[in-house]
């Protein structure tokens, strides 16, 4: 394939890797597709947090598909990482409370509140965690755009499905604040084993990032691969721990303007 030739979405090439900017245009019809069905489908008029959410996810979306991070996932197990943290753990949370306000009145409440109940977001989201980090299946797609594009897909639709439960309007909720705080932190639990098999595996897990182009001397295949199993952990645990927080802090807001709000004769 010819380098000056323009791809559309950022896949495995297998060509040497330089710092030079590359279009993708197919990434930034995507990024703009986001931002037509938020403002067109999903934004209500007033909600200025909601907007400020929405161009944040957006623009999380956009860092981890274009260029340098989304080319660099063509190289080295742990760019490829952090697309997966930025598209299934970081983007979704902002771009589903900005749709929130929208979809409390939404006509599919019935979907939406069984896609609310934990266990089918924990069998959704894990098994895609699990299925897109499987050896076969990287070293398969990823050298095809479309095959790239698929795994994008997959990690935000499983990232949807992850943060959901928690962050549903309360006419869908299954989850008492406690319970959605105890949701995300299993959640956490079944990410341990690909991390662990990147970490202490005794070969680089997956060819095509063993046998890519090197980037710098200095980051081999099996460094490469540590830093990837470790950043599923250190960075990816710690943005889901953010969500607990959030979670927490705004239970006990409540609580405390409830008890304010209740008379002293009546608690």
């Amino acid at each position: 394939m010819d380098r000056a030739a323009v791809t559309w979405w950022c896949a495995a090439t297998g060509l040497p890797w330089a710092w030079e900017w590359r279009a993708y245009p197919g990434v930034w019809i995507f990024v703009a597709l986001l931002a037509v069905v938020y403002s067109r489908t999903f934004r209500v008029a007033g909600h200025r947090i909601a907007d400020r959410h929405a161009a944040f996810g957006i623009g999380l979306v956009w860092l981890a598909l274009d260029w340098p991070l989304g080319a660099l996932g063509g190289y080295l197990a742990s760019a490829h990482t952090g697309q997966f943290i930025l598209l299934a753990l970081a983007a979704p949370p902002f771009l589903l409370l900005a749709c929130r306000p929208a979809l409390e009145r939404a006509p599919v409440r019935s979907a939406l509140r069984f896609l609310a109940h934990p266990l089918p977001a924990f069998a959704i989201y894990n098994t895609v965690m699990l299925i897109t980090h499987i050896p076969r299946v990287v070293d398969a797609l990823m050298p095809s755009q479309v095959g790239s594009l698929i795994i994008d897909l997959a990690w935000m639709a499983g990232g949807f499905a992850l943060w959901w439960p928690a962050v549903a309007p309360a006419r869908y909720r299954r989850l008492s604040p406690p319970l959605a705080m105890g949701y995300l932190f299993v959640q956490t639990i079944p990410a341990i084993f690909p991390a662990a098999a990147l970490v202490f595996g005794s070969y680089p897990l997956y060819r095509l990032y063993e046998l890519a182009p090197r980037v710098t001397p200095l980051l081999t295949p099996a460094y490469d691969h540590q830093i990837a199993g470790l950043l599923m952990k250190v960075v990816g645990d710690p943005i889901v721990w953010i969500g607990i927080a959030v979670i927490f802090f705004q239970w006990a807001n409540a609580e405390r303007r409830a008890d304010l709000a209740t008379p002293s004769g009546n608690r």
